[in-house]
Protein backbone atom coordinates (compact mmCIF):
# COMPACT_ATOMS: atom_id res chain seq x y z
CA UNK A 1 0.00 0.00 0.00
CA UNK A 2 0.80 3.01 -0.45
CA UNK A 3 2.26 5.88 1.79
CA UNK A 4 -0.45 8.29 1.39
CA UNK A 5 -2.86 5.73 1.56
CA UNK A 6 -1.81 4.70 4.72
CA UNK A 7 -1.33 8.49 5.88
CA UNK A 8 -5.10 8.62 4.76
CA UNK A 9 -6.50 5.91 6.99
CA UNK A 10 -4.42 7.39 9.93
CA UNK A 11 -5.78 10.50 9.80
CA UNK A 12 -9.12 9.25 9.21
CA UNK A 13 -9.04 7.35 12.45
CA UNK A 14 -7.40 9.66 14.54
CA UNK A 15 -10.22 12.05 13.19
CA UNK A 16 -12.68 9.65 14.61
CA UNK A 17 -11.17 8.14 17.87
CA UNK A 18 -12.86 11.21 20.22
CA UNK A 19 -16.61 9.26 18.94
CA UNK A 20 -15.17 5.71 19.77
CA UNK A 21 -15.94 3.10 22.55
CA UNK A 22 -13.18 0.79 21.26
CA UNK A 23 -10.68 2.84 19.48
CA UNK A 24 -7.60 0.47 20.92
CA UNK A 25 -9.77 -2.77 19.45
CA UNK A 26 -10.23 -0.83 16.24
CA UNK A 27 -7.06 0.05 15.49
CA UNK A 28 -5.62 -3.50 16.08
CA UNK A 29 -8.13 -4.07 13.33
CA UNK A 30 -7.17 -1.45 10.93
CA UNK A 31 -3.14 -1.87 11.38
CA UNK A 32 -4.15 -6.13 10.73
CA UNK A 33 -5.89 -5.19 7.32
CA UNK A 34 -3.27 -2.72 6.10
CA UNK A 35 -0.29 -5.48 6.57
CA UNK A 36 -2.76 -7.53 4.33
CA UNK A 37 -4.00 -4.98 1.78
CA UNK A 38 -2.47 -3.74 -1.44
CA UNK A 39 -4.44 -0.66 -1.84
CA UNK A 40 -7.26 1.36 0.00
CA UNK A 41 -10.03 -0.48 -2.09
CA UNK A 42 -8.73 -3.68 -0.72
CA UNK A 43 -8.30 -2.71 2.46
CA UNK A 44 -11.90 -1.13 2.72
CA UNK A 45 -13.09 -4.53 1.76
CA UNK A 46 -11.10 -6.33 3.71
CA UNK A 47 -12.20 -4.37 7.25
CA UNK A 48 -15.67 -4.32 6.47
CA UNK A 49 -15.78 -8.00 6.10
CA UNK A 50 -13.69 -8.44 9.46
CA UNK A 51 -16.17 -5.49 11.00
CA UNK A 52 -19.22 -7.37 10.01
CA UNK A 53 -18.48 -11.07 11.61
CA UNK A 54 -18.38 -9.03 15.29
CA UNK A 55 -20.91 -9.87 17.58
CA UNK A 56 -20.61 -7.00 19.96
CA UNK A 57 -22.95 -4.02 17.91
CA UNK A 58 -20.87 -1.54 19.19
CA UNK A 59 -17.77 -2.51 17.98
CA UNK A 60 -19.57 -2.64 14.28
CA UNK A 61 -20.91 0.86 14.85
CA UNK A 62 -17.15 1.78 15.45
CA UNK A 63 -16.14 0.55 12.53
CA UNK A 64 -18.85 1.77 10.35
CA UNK A 65 -17.98 5.26 11.91
CA UNK A 66 -14.28 4.77 10.28
CA UNK A 67 -15.09 3.63 7.30
CA UNK A 68 -17.59 6.61 6.78
CA UNK A 69 -14.81 8.92 7.79
CA UNK A 70 -12.60 7.16 5.31
CA UNK A 71 -15.25 7.62 2.56
CA UNK A 72 -15.49 10.81 3.28
CA UNK A 73 -11.58 11.34 2.54
CA UNK A 74 -11.56 9.23 -0.44
CA UNK A 75 -13.95 11.33 -2.16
Amino acid sequence: MQEVEIKLVYDSFSHVMAYLVYPQELREKIDRVLGESENIKVFTEKLKQVISVEADSTHKTDGQIFLNELRKHLT
